[in-house]
């Protein structure tokens, strides 16, 4: 019996670069949670950035694994924060400096409602796009500043060739790092050890549930650390490959809601005992 059902954000649950969910796919979350079964994000995402998608309602994700497992979340408590080494993030900038249409961005852990992101290495104009993809608001700045950060990118819009260059320069800055890519060209740096995965574990004692109870919906590379653990795993249609092997269930396009129809008739199936459609073999 599924008691949690987690959810990657972009490409999974909402199409990247739109502004939010669908009014179908909020509706979805809330039957799922009326039917007993708690629902929560596995994000890359942070808390501010989420309440923007969310129109400032905080019930998809009071529960769940933000920021790529930095911060886990139990009934809209922390129950576990890591942090983003500043030193270590500053070493990759300087390895990144001399790689054209490359920059590193930082999350503060304690941002604004704007969600202003610290941008290093980047240009006014190679900015603009990537806001507009990932809806954030961007800070040029001249060094990672001296605060608490929680989450932390690299974006790079160079030639196809350069991109292993890139992740094996920031590797070598700082081995203490590990690097997923959620999207192409977008990669998120997190504490080395750390990710979905290992958060899972922790999330999964923090309420005392067992990994056969889990169902987890993703898409991209930085879901496989769940994707590979749970027997319950389900991808979009344009997962990527890697994605796509780990899972036990396909549906459809994320752009087609197909997210929120498999969440319905998992409410319906806690109600009446059926197994939903996705699910049959």
């Amino acid at each position: 019996m599924i008691k949690l059902v987690l959810c990657d954000v972009d490409g999974t649950l909402i199409p990247l670069g739109e502004k939010g969910p669908s009014a179908r796919t909020m509706r979805a979350i809330a039957q799922v949670q009326q039917a007993g079964i708690r629902f929560g994000l596995a994000t890359g995402r942070d808390t501010v950035e989420l309440m923007q998608l969310f129109g400032g309602n905080d019930f998809p994700f009071r529960t769940g694994i933000l920021s790529n497992g930095k911060k886990i979340m139990v009934d809209g408590e922390i129950v576990r924060l890591s942090l983003i080494d500043n030193k270590g993030l500053a070493r990759v900038v300087d390895a990144l400096a001399e790689i054209p249409q490359t920059f590193v961005t930082a999350y503060p852990l304690n941002t604004g409602v704007k969600n202003t992101i610290y941008c290093m290495g980047a240009t006014a104009d190679e900015l603009e796009s990537w806001e507009k993809t990932y809806s954030f608001e961007g800070k040029i700045v001249a060094s990672v500043p001296d605060e608490q950060i929680i989450g932390a990118t690299i974006a790079c819009a160079a030639s196809e060739e350069v991109l292993p260059e890139v992740k094996r320069r920031a590797l070598d800055a700082c081995p203490d790092f590990d690097i997923v890519e959620p999207s192409h060209r977008w990669w998120d740096i997190l504490p080395k050890g750390l990710n979905k995965g290992t958060a899972l574990g922790l999330l999964l004692q923090e309420l005392g549930l067992g990994v056969d109870e889990v169902m987890m919906f993703g898409d991209a590379d930085n879901d496989l650390a769940i994707l590979s653990h749970v027997e319950n795993s389900v991808v979009v249609r344009d997962a990527t490959p890697a994605a796509k092997a780990a899972a036990r269930w396909h549906i459809g396009a994320c752009e087609d809601d197909s997210v929120a129809q498999a969440l319905e008739e998992l409410a319906q199936s806690a109600k009446d005992g059926s197994t939903p459609s996705f699910m049959q073999e």
